[in-house]
């Protein structure tokens, strides 16, 4: 659901922006407050795993498009929606960036229709049914509906974006209301299985993984092995499993070849790494083993570059907190 320059009115875009700005500034000072030396390895666990998940596509039904995770809702559970908001607007950057996946004016839009609907909105949703039915089944259930539910609702924030950036009458905007929710209902349903699936494991291998942020320092046990692990699999995924992903158009691709607004996007100035392949010297990676392996070593350096950055931001929190504990101790 990335959505790319052109698409939408650059008065939509600024004021998705100063949304998106202010829930993630709220997140960023919220964690700010609730920062832990547990917070911060798990966030950039999470941010490479969603970074690397988000690169395997999957074939809807009954639809020729294709879907992949956004993962704002999964985030969220594991580590807290507001860390959740920050490691997904870490991910969407770095998509932005590296790999020209989503347009620098729609930064924001694309923040705010996945990272802070489905981190914020969704762990709202999880929330009160995790709450109201009590027990493994309630949050397996919340991680369910909220994870369905957060894609159609960024779908359908999208569909209203679009509206406000084309009025003129060219475009048929309830059917594209229609089609645009329908397509990412079905995404939602893939979204709502993998999330589903993932807290159902963790549940049963680390139950007090699963809402962590919300329960008192140092109660899970082997966090190192829990944040190694997630880096393994992220770094995994983005090698052995993005390259043999399904590469067809995806929900909004397809959306916008139907209804013929991909006329707007805009070639991205500055490219990194264009469509997830890494340049080989003397060979042609647009095809064969060789495309593979050139989108091997883009996910991977997607992946550890994620990583990367969040150790940074890592090393600034505990200075950071270290220096708050002995503010503290000091005052006492």
């Amino acid at each position: 659901m990335h959505i790319a320059d052109g698409i939408l009115s650059n008065e939509v875009c600024l004021g998705a922006g100063v949304l998106a700005a202010g829930a993630i500034g709220l997140s960023l000072r919220k964690l700010n407050d609730t920062v832990s030396l547990r917070t911060v390895p798990l966030t950039g666990m999470m941010a490479a795993v969603i970074f690397a998940a988000q690169m395997v596509k999957f074939p809807l039904a009954f639809a020729p498009a294709y879907g992949h995770l956004l993962g704002g809702v999964l985030a969220a559970i594991v580590v807290g929606p507001w860390a959740g908001c920050v490691a997904m607007a870490i991910v969407l950057f770095l998509q932005m960036a590296l790999f020209a996946d989503g347009g620098w004016l729609a930064y924001g839009a694309n923040a705010l229709n996945m990272g802070v609907v489905g981190s914020l909105g969704g762990h709202a949703i999880y929330s009160i049914i995790s709450r109201r039915f009590a027990g493994p089944r309630g949050k397996i259930a919340g991680a369910v509906v909220a994870a369905w539910l957060s894609v159609v609702a960024g779908s359908a924030l999208f569909s209203v974006e679009f509206a406000l950036s084309h009025r003129g009458g060219e475009f048929d905007l309830p059917k594209l209301f229609a089609v645009m929710t329908t397509l990412h209902s079905l995404v939602g349903v893939g979204e709502a299985l993998i999330t589903g699936g993932v807290v159902s494991y963790l549940l049963a291998v680390w139950p007090d993984l699963i809402d962590a942020p919300s329960r008192p320092p140092g109660v899970i046990a082997g966090l190192g092995r829990v944040v190694w692990t997630g880096a393994v699999v992220a770094l995994a995924v983005a090698a052995f499993l993005a390259p043999f992903a399904s590469e067809g158009a995806d929900a909004l691709e397809q959306t916008a070849e139907r209804f013929k607004f991909d006329k707007f996007e805009r070639t991205p100035v500055a490219l990194v790494l264009p469509d997830y392949e890494v340049p080989i010297p003397g060979v042609d990676v647009s095809t064969g083993a060789w495309h593979k392996l050139s989108v091997a070593l883009a996910g991977v350096f997607g992946t550890s570059a994620v990583l990367g950055i969040s150790l940074v931001l890592g090393r600034v929190a505990r200075t950071r907190l270290a220096a708050r504990d002995a503010e503290a101790t000091h005052a006492g």
